[in-house]
């Protein structure tokens, strides 16, 4: 079974439009699929036709190892099969504040379904936390969508680190190939970020490009794939063609077994290199009812969720992240609101007439 996550932490760049096609494009092939949706946002299942709200077995009970990974599948068409998410997936990361090897999860649950499907499809939320880490130790491969704008090029760079840390870290590697969406041929900006992308990642882009397609968007709205919706539409053509060249780079991993980065070094009888990583914890107290978030030069200034603990009666929000020797620059975000480190004394202007607070790792 090929074992796919689409990951990137900016929202809007196209995952779940790229999960649902790519799946239903795949089963039309006659392709037996499985999409496992880890967001807990459940946009999958709306654009598939499943309400949310009315899952009463979701991957957040596989996760906890409540129930077994086939009681929470659904067929949805012909060679498509799904588990779906909910809100309750929120509080995953919390629950599992602690848990040793929480990031194998997922791996573990689909390792009795791993001979029932050709693909597993994986739709991961926009952000690199403990779901996307699962997402990533289940997968062989990894799809980024990126999309026309500036932001998505300047988070790609870090978001690519992750996945090289991940290999590092764990001796899991990852085949990357990054796929350019939502491009307008229309305007000169959005042709020169889809030129940029296969110019600096020559060897890792897709040759087929998302083009912006209303169609797409109706058909999501409607929850229904591309495929049903409208044959007709560019939109249905690109999928189509993206599913092409993946079905054509069959033949070449089946030429080409991949070694993982652990079993390469000691094949060529080089020492293990310990990841030089740390685990950090990073803590504020803020009310029980606030969204708390933290953002840095770590996560290329996404804001990621922290989770609420209690400590001597203090509502404290804390999230730990696993981070290389350097500097770090970063500022927490209270209901809206950026607010450095109160108890780090060490600071640097942050060009907006503020300060973000900074960590030497």
């Amino acid at each position: 079974m090929r074992k796919i996550a689409l990951v990137n932490q900016k929202g809007g760049c196209g995952k779940t439009t790229t999960a649902i096609n790519l799946a239903s494009c795949l089963a039309g092939e006659g392709r037996e699929v499985l999409l496992i949706d880890l967001d807990p946002q459940g946009h999958s299942a709306m654009g598939l036709g499943v309400n949310p709200d009315q899952i009463e077995k979701s991957v957040y009970e596989v996760l906890l190892g409540k129930i077994p990974i086939n009681k929470a599948i659904q067929n949805l068409r012909k060679n498509l099969d799904a588990v779906f998410s909910n809100v309750v997936l929120s509080a995953f990361e919390q629950v599992m504040a602690g848990v040793p090897e929480r990031e194998y999860k997922l791996a573990r649950c689909i390792e009795d379904i791993e001979n029932n499907y050709d693909y597993l499809i994986i739709d991961s939320p926009p952000s690199v936390g403990l779901l996307t880490f699962n997402g990533l130790m289940a997968s062989g491969e990894v799809i980024i969508p990126v999309d026309s704008s500036s932001f998505a090029l300047h988070g790609l760079g870090k978001l690519l680190e992750t996945i090289r840390l991940v290999a590092e870290k764990a001796g899991h590697e990852l085949s990357v190939k990054i796929l350019a969406t939502n491009i307008d041929r229309r305007t000169k900006f959005s042709r020169s970020v889809a030129e940029k992308l296969k110019a600096d990642f020559p060897e890792h882009c897709f040759k087929t490009a998302i083009n912006t397609c209303t169609r797409l968007r109706e058909a999501a709205g409607q929850g229904m794939p591309i495929t049903e919706y409208d044959k007709h539409c560019i939109g249905f053509h690109d999928y189509q063609e993206l599913t092409e060249e993946f079905l054509c780079g069959e033949a070449e991993i089946k030429l080409k077994p991949r070694v993982s980065a652990l079993e390469s070094v000691l094949e060529v009888g080089r020492p293990v290199r310990e990841p030089v990583e740390k685990e950090i914890v990073f803590t504020l107290e803020a009310p029980e009812d606030a969204m708390v978030q933290i953002a840095g030069d770590f996560n290329g200034w996404a804001p990621e969720s922290l989770h609420l603990t209690h400590s001597q009666d203090k509502p404290l929000w804390q999230k730990a992240l696993w981070l290389r020797q350097g500097s770090y620059q970063y500022k927490y975000l209270v209901d809206g609101h950026w607010v450095p480190d109160p108890v780090n004394a060490k600071t640097d202007d942050d060009l907006f007439g503020g300060v973000n607070s900074i960590i030497n790792v």
